[in-house]
């Protein structure tokens, strides 16, 4: 998980907040699927996503 410039390993079960306008991405780094869930609050609308 790569948020605001930092990097951890993060497996099954694990929990990540992610804070408003950080910079974040997940790589898979491993060799089954990656599946997550994303639970978004206030609601996500497109007019907040900034993508780069």
């Amino acid at each position: 998980m790569h948020l605001d410039g930092e990097v951890r390993e993060v497996g099954p079960g694990d929990t990540v907040c992610i804070p408003p306008r950080a910079v974040q991405y997940i790589d898979n780094t491993g060799t089954g699927d990656l599946v997550f869930l994303c639970i978004v609050d206030p609601a996500w609308r497109p007019e907040d996503e900034m993508v780069l």
